[in-house]
């Protein structure tokens, strides 16, 4: 039991540097990416950019992700879009704030099974996790038993999540829910051959929508899924 506890305290320490925001500012602008002051982060990080209007007014004005230690692209912050209000028209600018490893306090697990799911939970305590019971309600209703990476942003805009870890036979992957890059990884020890399609949760089945019955829109092969949908060789 002491081993567990030093094992895992070890594991929490190593990835708390991950899981802290990283604070940097715009340099330079060239259409959709920007050059700021270099930070040590995971290439594929996503994070915000903070425009300041004074002392006591500031707002999210963008998205973006570190595609260099140096350097970042911009997308549209849809975690602020309202289908009744409009969409505020404030572009980043020299000198804005750019917070990287944004809501990585948040995230969803991924697992094949139960025990899997457990031990991940366990070993990341300082991480809030969402239970995939909610991600497989939201798949349920669109009728979609297999994730695509926009159901993933669909939900983590929706829930405020930052982080998903996939567990897969014998690896786990820390995946950045906007950029969908892995941004670390580690060893997993296999804890169950039980798998549960499309990953575990206590919803029993997810079915397809009608229009996809001629349609291959199962989950055939859990690791092979996943690691394909990470994009991993």
């Amino acid at each position: 039991m002491k081993k567990v506890i030093i094992f895992l305290a070890a594991t929490i320490f190593l990835f708390a540097d991950i899981l802290a925001n990283i604070e940097s500012e715009i340099l330079t602008i060239d259409q959709n990416r920007a050059t700021i002051k270099s930070v040590d982060a995971p290439i594929g990080s996503s994070g915000i950019v903070v425009h300041k209007f004074d002392e006591n007014h500031s707002t999210i004005v963008a998205k973006v992700e570190l595609i260099a230690s140096n350097m970042v692209k911009f997308s549209i912050y849809e975690a602020l879009k309202q289908e009744s209000l409009p969409t505020p028209n404030i572009l980043p600018k020299i000198g804005d704030k750019v917070i990287l490893n944004y809501l990585y306090d948040r995230g969803l697990i991924i697992a094949p099974n139960f025990k899997m799911y457990d031990f991940i939970k366990k070993t990341y305590p300082n991480i809030e996790w969402l239970h995939p019971d909610l991600f497989a309600a939201q798949l349920s209703k669109d009728q979609n038993p297999a994730p695509k990476r926009k159901d993933f942003s669909k939900f983590c805009n929706k829930y405020a999540v930052g982080l998903v870890y996939i567990a897969t036979n014998n690896r786990g992957f820390f995946v950045d829910c906007q950029s969908f890059k892995v941004i670390k990884d580690e060893k997993i020890k296999n804890l169950d051959n039980k798998i549960k399609l499309p990953f575990y949760s206590r919803i029993d089945e997810i079915k397809s929508s009608w229009l996809e019955f001629y349609k291959d829109s199962k989950i055939k092969n859990y690791d092979e899924y996943y690691k394909n949908l990470m994009e991993l060789k």
